[in-house]
């Protein structure tokens, strides 16, 4: 079988944008999001949707997929101060229909895909936490902090 050169066949990653009609403003949304992106889109979901024992939040989950969707497949961008309160921003973006908007054009392989990959990432986290690896890992940080703690204890009642 003769061998075809990948470079030969022309072949680009999508960057196809399609414009939206919000009220009286036409918004650009992504269909496809080179995976680089992807992949820092999600980490970004993953570790803002968890708190500080790991516990991840479906509703935190939702939240924040929806703020990173408007923000890395959209041109919208967002105050610091709108960002201070992300429960409220998803609200405004469900309600108002915006965000079911921008999801009717991102195709659907791309929205399986993100939503395949979070619920397959929370899952190795909670598989990896419940291994006996994973509680060997928090027994060692704990112990860690614990160790910290007692020296300066130590040095506490010494009046160092």
């Amino acid at each position: 079988m003769a061998k075809v050169s990948f470079a030969k066949l022309g072949i680009k990653t999508d960057s196809s944008i399609e414009k939206i009609q919000f009220g009286e403003h036409t918004i650009e949304v992504k269909k496809y999001l080179p995976m680089q992106e992807k992949m820092e889109m999600i980490s970004n979901i993953i570790n803002l949707s968890a708190d500080e024992n790991r516990f991840y939040n479906s509703m935190k989950l939702d939240i924040f997929t929806a703020l990173e969707i408007m923000d890395n497949y959209t041109n919208i961008s967002f105050t610091e101060k709108q960002k201070e309160d992300p429960a409220k921003l998803y609200d405004q973006l469900i309600t108002s229909g915006l965000y079911n908007k921008v999801l009717d054009v991102i195709t659907p392989e791309e929205w399986y895909y993100i939503n395949n990959t979070l619920t397959e990432t929370v899952q190795a986290i909670y598989s990896y936490q419940n291994s006996v690896m994973g509680i060997l890992d928090t027994i060692s940080q704990d112990y860690s902090n614990l160790k910290f703690d007692a020296e300066g204890i130590q040095k506490a009642s010494r009046g160092i």
